[in-house]
């Protein structure tokens, strides 16, 4: 698109260096809804028991229903993400989150099938802006120079609240705990509208030129035939995408047919998230310190390559080495959130939140993918994938069930090759000078 003198006006605003403590409001409530949404994600797996108990539904519906969640959320992140520039932060935040409070007010005050779907929709609408919404905010209150490991920090925290949350309600009921959730969440879309501000205070000391408003058109348009974006998306998809689908589905099955009991192998699993808390802030941090996104960024995708394929394929390592191995290859992920800044650079200020949208769904997006391949892989474990939606379910193992390592390890092909995408992507990555 050309841009003419008629297209641009000079204005002179005063200048404020950020951070600010409106810097730390801003960030820290869409922080808190990140927070609130990762918990929500996370508690529904914990509390498919209880839900299956009290509803009588069975683990097909659940899975369906946990399917019209993911898909609905992964392609509702874009949305968000082309809206967040033009509404503002404050009304798209705080107006999502009140209608994924209310679709958990729906879902544990019904007993009609077609409202529980509908709810779980509307709660992956209302949530789809938080991973958004919080980058986002990190990105325009807080210098360029601090994205990184501002992504990082806000991976983290959301990681340690959906690791420390299912950790606190296991064994409880659903009811109370959705109700208590959909209640605190209504308080955070409160303050939100109450606190976060839309317009950032000017940074420049030199005077700001204002861009004629593109259309949402335009603005896909631009975004999607930028190759930096689309190499971000791929990195993301192919690190981040992989450890959605192996922590959340696969390895604490394929660590019980290494013979370990269900709670250790929930344990080891529960280190992949922080590693990946660590990794996030720690890759942020050395991206921030040397100026440069690409090369942590290949660091990341190869280390992780290297770790996820140690601790799938190596035969009956010590227990102390298969936990070094876990936290391994979380902490080597956690610098996935660098796709972040490596895509945002590369946009004009109107599009960073599209382009932030369009990497989380590629990302969500690329687990389902994922989920659906690797099943027919290990087909030949018995009982496997008998529910149409099996790929979303985690299976609940019994003591008489047969377990074929070998098949496990085949079905992890496709997720190593994601993650061989993602390193070949990362070496594609160019970086924009840094403020």
């Amino acid at each position: 698109m050309n841009w003419s003198p008629e297209m641009t006006a000079t204005i002179e605003k005063p200048t404020v260096e950020l951070p600010t403590g409106a810097s730390w409001i801003n960030w820290g409530l869409g922080v808190l809804f990140l927070m609130s949404c990762v918990f929500s994600v996370v508690s529904f797996a914990v509390l498919a028991p209880s839900i299956a108990e009290e509803t009588k539904l069975s683990s097909g519906t659940l899975s369906a229903l946990t399917s019209v969640f993911f898909f609905t959320y992964s392609i509702a992140q874009l949305a968000a993400g082309l809206l967040i520039d033009r509404i503002g932060c404050r009304w798209l935040l705080g107006i999502t989150t009140l209608i994924a409070s209310v679709g958990g007010f729906i879902f544990i005050s019904t007993d009609s099938l077609f409202l529980m779907y509908l709810s779980r929709a509307m709660m992956a609408i209302g949530l789809s802006s938080a991973f958004v919404g919080g980058l986002y905010l990190a990105s325009k209150w807080f210098p360029a120079s601090r994205f990184g490991v501002m992504s990082g920090v806000t991976n983290m925290a959301a990681n340690l609240a959906g690791a420390i949350g299912s950790w606190a309600i296991a064994g409880l009921s659903y009811q109370p705990v959705v109700l208590w959730w959909a209640v605190i969440n209504t308080g955070i879309a409160v303050f939100i509208l109450m606190l976060v501000r839309s317009r950032v205070p000017q940074q420049d000391p030199q005077p700001e030129t204002t861009e004629e408003s593109m259309s949402l058109l335009t603005i896909f348009g631009l975004l999607f035939r930028s190759k930096q974006v689309w190499l971000a998306s791929i990195f993301f998809t192919g690190t981040f995408g992989t450890f959605l689908s192996y922590a959340d589905f696969w390895n604490i099955q394929i660590q019980q047919a290494y013979g370990l009991d269900i709670g250790k192998a929930a344990s080891f699993n529960a280190l992949l998230p922080i590693g990946l808390a660590a990794g996030s802030v720690l890759f942020g941090l050395f991206s921030d310190k040397i100026r440069k996104v690409a090369m942590p960024c290949q660091i990341c995708a190869v280390s992780s390559l290297v770790f996820m394929a140690i601790l799938v394929y190596t035969p009956y390592t010590p227990i102390w080495v298969v936990a070094c191995l876990h936290f391994m290859a979380g902490f080597c992920i956690g610098g996935s959130t660098l796709a972040f800044p490596a895509a945002v650079q590369h946009c004009r200020a109107s599009m960073q939140g599209a382009a932030i949208g369009l990497v989380t769904t590629c990302g969500y997006i690329g687990a389902g993918v994922l989920n659906l391949i690797v099943p027919p892989i290990i087909g030949t474990i018995k009982d496997f994938g008998q529910s149409p939606f099996s790929f979303m379910d985690p299976i609940q193992l019994t003591d008489d069930q047969l377990f074929e390592v070998g098949a496990f390890k085949e079905g992890m092909i496709p997720l190593m090759a994601a993650l061989l995408l993602a390193a070949i992507a990362s070496f594609m990555l160019r970086d924009a000078k840094r403020s």
